[in-house]
């Protein structure tokens, strides 16, 4: 059944994960779309040559980890980016904009994370839509099946801030 899915996305463009960590939720196309990646998981996404990981979890919660995220992810070589949804920070279009510019700025593999992944889903669709106005439905362009919010998408969406 893996491997019809598996062809049947391919057939659309589209991958379904077959997780090489557990944190991996879904990927579409240089974007890894996770759960809060633990220390194994950071030495997998390194030795994969992923170039960045973008955190989109508060700062609150991210010292609420047992480990200095920055200095891990940095200390295996890949660069650290903080682009918080969520609470007091809401749903920041400029940060849709960042990323925009480190995946055009970086040729390689990217990872996205948060508690559950889902507002990295939320951030990256804002992203797909930004760049081709014309998506109907990004979450299933990435073949999201986790929670959707269309208004946090649009608030994302640098064009949808006036």
């Amino acid at each position: 059944m893996i491997h019809f899915l598996t062809t049947l996305l391919a057939s659309l463009g589209l991958t379904m994960s077959q997780a090489d960590t557990p944190a991996t939720v879904v990927q579409h196309e240089r974007v890894i779309l996770a759960e809060q990646p633990g220390l194994a998981d950071l030495d997998a996404w390194a030795a994969a040559g992923i170039q960045a990981v973008v955190n989109s979890r508060t700062p609150q919660e991210t010292a609420g980890l047992d480990f200095d995220m920055r200095a891990e992810v940095e200390n295996r070589g890949m660069r650290y980016v903080e682009l918080p949804i969520g609470g007091a920070y809401g749903a920041n279009p400029e940060h849709t904009l960042v990323l925009t510019q480190l995946l055009e700025e970086l040729d390689g593999d990217i990872a996205m994370h948060c508690r559950s992944g889902t507002r990295s889903a939320h951030l990256y669709s804002a992203h797909l839509m930004s760049q081709d106005p014309s998506i109907d439905n990004p979450f299933d362009v990435i073949g999201w099946t986790g929670g959707r919010d269309n208004g946090m998408v649009r608030a994302l969406t640098p064009d949808n801030e006036h």
